[in-house]
């Protein structure tokens, strides 16, 4: 199994596993795999300090995708806020219920 990992692992746990460097696809493509990953871990988080823990490892990644795409933060944050000001926060706590999937 390979899983991506931060950089200061191969010198922390060096016997427990081998470790090779990815190409920058396989990069792009492991940190999709790892930003699915670190999301359903904020999903399991059941304490306060267990959910700012993985939403550091979430944010971790985020950044990680957008150095790898050249992408700064900002230009991310200022496409955010415009969606702010045309569709909103979450902070009404909506849902959406489509007839169909009524129960």
């Amino acid at each position: 199994m390979k899983k991506l990992v931060r950089d200061k692992i191969p010198d922390i746990i060096p016997d427990e596993a081998t470790f090779e460097v990815l190409s920058n696809e396989d990069y792009r493509l492991s940190l999709r795999d790892k930003i699915t990953e670190e999301a359903t871990e904020v999903k399991k988080a059941e304490t306060r300090a267990n959910l700012v823990e993985e939403l550091g490892d979430l944010e971790e990644v985020i950044r990680a995708i957008l150095e790898d795409a050249s992408i700064t933060y900002e230009e991310m944050d200022s496409l955010r806020q415009a969606k702010i000001n045309q569709k909103g926060k979450f902070a009404q706590k909506f849902v959406m219920i489509k007839p169909d999937e009524e129960s």
